[in-house]
């Protein structure tokens, strides 16, 4: 603690950190860095979609993806890669449309477990007199 901090009352504001000091702690914007892989919220985007070609059509797809907007998404890229004729915009609409279509493990694995819950629930019943 300096004499100046040990002087100064509670209602003072406290002086303003040296510049590096922001951005060693890791708050605050450092200044003209353009950031592309942050959302408006701050929040940090997937790093597949920085890799996308610039495409208007395909940018607002990434932005409903973002959304959470997935029936636009579905649409959208089924309909964009069938109508492009750049291979890299064909590629990324692929790619997005994969990203959302469940793992073709999980379907198996819920099928499974469908399987022995039927299995387990007539033998259950096979178990019981009538």
């Amino acid at each position: 603690m300096t004499e100046h901090d040990a002087n100064r009352t509670p209602e003072e504001p406290e002086a303003a950190a040296p510049e590096g000091a922001a951005r060693q702690l890791g708050t605050g914007p450092v200044p003209g860095a353009e950031a592309p892989h942050l959302r408006t919220d701050g929040s940090e985007r997937p790093r597949f979609l920085l890799e996308f070609p610039n495409d208007p059509e395909l940018q607002r797809l990434v932005r409903a993806f973002e959304a959470g907007n997935y029936r636009e998404v579905r649409a959208g890229a089924t309909k964009l890669a069938a109508s492009t004729e750049d291979l890299a915009v064909r590629g990324a609409a692929r790619e997005l449309r994969g990203r959302i279509e469940p793992d073709p493990l999980m379907k198996y694995l819920l099928w499974v477990a469908i399987g022995l819950f039927v299995f387990v629930v007539w033998h259950t019943y096979q178990g019981q007199a009538h």
